[in-house]
């Protein structure tokens, strides 16, 4: 510290004697005494500013530089936290990545198996339907051919009953009487 103060204090008396080797040329005398005393008096005012400032500077000094490394040490500590929370997340995102390459693939093939199965329970049904639909078309046409031959045999009857109406004489009548008696005879033979 003594050596940071002899510094200034040279440089002040060189500056002093330079005035001094200048004032045989006509330059303005220079009082010693008030120069020296200006010295002595800055020195003695800084010096005793350092020497009363010294040991709260160097604790507050101490104290940041502290703070500071506890600053420096809490940032990495939580920068270490930090990236092992996002390994943790690529970890987490890696099998959520896979999981949900699973069960897309689970899926798909469930999907596929589905439509198959759909597919097999459609032409299954669709062959029954088909299967009904001949059968209710075979019933409904073998009713119509049964219900026509009925209206024909109707018709039929209808008509023979007014030819014969119209036709039946007493010799017709006759003959039918007769035909029909030796037909019961006949039957009567067979047994």
């Amino acid at each position: 510290m003594r050596k940071s103060l002899l510094l200034p204090l040279f440089l002040i008396l060189a500056s002093g004697l330079a005035a001094s080797a200048g004032e045989g040329e006509g330059a303005h005398p220079v009082d010693w005494f008030s120069v020296l005393g200006k010295v002595v008096n800055s020195t003695l005012l800084f010096g005793g500013l350092i020497l009363a400032l010294r040991k709260p500077l160097i604790r507050m000094l101490t104290q940041k530089g502290a703070g500071l490394r506890q600053d420096f040490a809490e940032r990495e500590k939580t920068l270490a936290a930090t990236e092992a929370r996002l390994r943790e997340i690529d970890r987490r995102l890696a099998r959520v990545a896979a999981e949900v390459e699973g069960i897309q693939g689970e899926a798909e093939s469930s999907g596929k198996a589905e439509l198959a199965r759909l597919e097999e329970a459609g032409r299954r049904e669709a062959e029954r339907i088909v299967a009904l639909s001949e059968e209710e078309i075979r019933q409904r046409v073998d009713a119509a051919v049964r219900a026509v031959k009925g209206r024909i045999a109707d018709l039929a009857i209808d008509r023979f009953r007014d030819d014969f109406r119209k036709g039946l004489d007493a010799a017709t009548q006759q003959r039918i009487l007769e035909r029909n008696i030796d037909a019961s005879g006949d039957l009567d033979e067979g047994k």
